[in-house]
């Protein structure tokens, strides 16, 4: 039996009536909205001087909140601004802000446990944690090459000085070495006496005193005679 023009309709309207019911109960789904915060589990290591950038993500759905980053040190703190510390928030949706933590030129005691806290009207939500380690700073090498080049250039320098130092001191002449002294210097030295010259003056006399005479200068040096004869 074919179907009515009225039972067509009526169908239809059935149709439309389910989509409809369908439709506003997925609207209402997608539309719900529950407090949280939203932000991830990490661990970071950072050397002291250098920064940090974290965020996290306040679900409110339009309702009341306070709170913000802190860091937990035995019991949670929250965190105020300074001159290091920079806390700031971004509003990307009507139900959704991010909160901004920057903290720049690190040192050890910024280590800890950082997280979101957030205070509705009758709860408490705690995002993730996020621990940072902050290190020390190792010896920088660049420096240390530094060192050592200088050292090393120094040393070059010294070096060409004290062997032109060596060298002059080595090549410096000798003091004369005086001669030995004679052991007759002194008798050297004693001006010699003048000559003494011996004459022998003799007459001529008879043979026998000429003999005696003559033995008396056998005994003695004659270095020149004189005879004188009678005539």
């Amino acid at each position: 039996m074919p179907m009515t023009h009225h039972a067509k309709n009526s169908s239809r309207r059935m149709f439309v009536h389910t989509i409809l019911v369908l439709a506003c109960h997925l609207q209402a789904c997608v539309s719900e909205c529950v407090p949280a915060v939203l932000a991830s589990r990490k661990k970071l290591y950072k050397p002291e001087g250098q920064s940090i950038s974290l965020w996290c993500d306040v679900q409110h759905c339009g309702q009341k909140w306070t709170g913000g980053w802190g860091i937990r040190r035995g019991h949670f703190v929250f965190l105020t601004a300074s001159p290091r510390v920079h806390l700031y928030n971004k509003t990307f949706t009507y139900d959704t802000t991010r909160l901004f933590l920057d903290i720049q030129n690190l040192n050890q005691s910024d280590s800890g446990e950082y997280q979101c806290k957030i205070e509705w009207e009758d709860s408490n939500s705690l995002g993730h944690v996020t621990q940072v380690n902050v290190t020390a700073v190792p010896e920088p090498t660049g420096r240390k090459l530094s060192y050592r080049l200088l050292v090393c250039g120094a040393a070059s320098l010294c070096f060409p000085l004290a062997l032109a130092l060596a060298c002059c001191f080595s090549c410096r002449p000798a003091p004369p070495v005086p001669p030995p002294r004679s052991r007759n210097s002194s008798t050297a030295r004693v001006k010699p006496k003048a000559d003494v010259v011996y004459a022998v003056v003799a007459l001529d006399r008879p043979r026998q005193q000429r003999t005696t005479q003559a033995r008396t200068a056998g005994t003695a040096v004659l270095y020149s005679t004189v005879n004188f004869s009678n005539a």
